[in-house]
């Protein structure tokens, strides 16, 4: 059965100091609601993803089921990045035993500590004690990718110019505008080779989207993202376990995903991607992943322009994750955002005769888990 987006619902990113959790979730549901054309009688089913460890309390999705619409509703928790979430939603109405489901993601940064959370998941004999956090495990990979494909700190601030000055387009981006590139390179390592210039922020907000099957997106008078291809991998238990230099999840599933949209050749048949760049450096080994280019030759896409706004595919022209980042939620806004492009309702940040778009999520303390998501129009 195909299945496609009909809604769309985003908080704008940044410190919400003033907002509770609930009044986040609450925001994105009724735009995603109000985007889709349904009411909330409507909806048969509710995916909730959130964090508990971030979220500072147990079992979360008890608390924001009111203001997700959950109540009274069938509804089920994916613990889990937001862009599992909508995996499950995708699964529950191409099975056919829902019409639709509304799928909600979130994080309140400001009220947590996800260095000190994701420390605390780690084997307390060996590796908690040592400081190993999300950072850390993210720079054992970035420094074996630098080592082996010779990646200079010029070429990660390249990425990170890109997605800054793509944010300016973006009204809900909690950072926009372009910081110089000495400013990125001269700042502080926060885990070699990583620099604080090259990690994203701690964003609150949440996400929200409503999916349907064919024959509901279709009595709509609505122009649907229609979901092409799926594909989700785990690689190693251990974050830095492995090959660190390459992305090996990220590279099953996209193949899993391609297989079932159908693409062979994804520079020339995908129109643009929106991609979970947890730090400047993953963005390049990212493209490598994804069957973009060769490994190694992710930085010279960003220099030769391939993947900037108005390039040959452009990659993240919402800003991407090193502009806003509601951690959990962030997976699930790269769908949204690749969602806007193929119905052409991104505004500023609109890519011209999108007609196929990509968007990727990360799970786990690095990128053990990945997750690739094909939208057409």
């Amino acid at each position: 059965m195909k299945v496609a987006i009909i809604g769309v619902g985003q908080t704008s990113y940044g410190e919400h100091k003033k907002k509770s959790i609930d009044e986040l979730v609450f925001e994105s549901t009724q735009k995603a609601l109000y985007d889709s054309g349904l009411q909330r009688d409507e909806i048969e089913s509710v995916v909730t993803t959130g964090s508990d460890g971030l979220d500072g309390r147990a079992i979360s999705n008890m608390i924001t089921a009111g203001s997700s619409g959950a109540y009274l509703k069938d509804e089920v928790k994916v613990s889990d990045g937001g862009i599992y979430g909508l995996v499950m939603g995708y699964l529950r109405v191409a099975s056919g035993l829902f019409d639709n489901s509304l799928i909600v993601s979130w994080t309140k940064s400001t009220e947590s500590s996800p260095e000190l959370v994701s420390n605390m998941a780690y084997d307390p004999f060996f590796l908690r004690d040592c400081g190993f956090n999300s950072v850390t495990s993210l720079a054992i990979e970035a420094s074996a990718y630098v080592n082996i494909a010779k990646v200079k700190e010029n070429d990660a601030a390249d990425v990170v110019l890109k997605n800054r000055r793509n944010a300016t387009r973006n009204h809900l981006s909690h950072l926009s505008g372009s910081p110089s590139k000495r400013a990125i390179i001269s700042s502080n390592f926060v885990s070699y080779p990583i620099r604080k210039g090259h990690l994203p922020p701690k964003s609150d907000g949440a996400c929200a989207l409503v999916m349907a099957s064919e024959k509901k997106a279709k009595s709509l008078d609505k122009y649907p993202a229609w979901i092409l291809g799926l594909g989700w991998s785990r690689g190693e238990y251990e974050a830095g376990g492995g090959d660190s230099n390459k992305l090996f999840s990220l590279g099953k599933s996209s193949k899993m995903a391609y297989k079932m949209a159908k693409i062979k050749n994804p520079v020339d048949e995908i129109d643009v991607a929106e991609v979970s760049d947890i730090t400047a450096y993953h963005e390049m080994m990212i493209y490598e992943a994804l069957g973009f280019c060769g490994y190694g030759e992710g930085k010279e896409l960003i220099n030769d322009g391939v993947t900037k706004f108005g390039g040959k595919l452009p990659v993240n022209p919402s800003g991407g994750i090193l502009s806003s980042n509601p951690i959990f939620a962030s997976s699930l806004v790269r769908v949204a955002e690749a969602a806007l492009q193929v119905m052409g309702h991104a505004g500023k940040r609109q890519v011209n005769n999108a007609e196929v778009a990509l968007a990727h999520g990360f799970t786990a303390m690095s990128t053990q888990g990945s997750c690739v998501v094909i939208l057409g129009n």
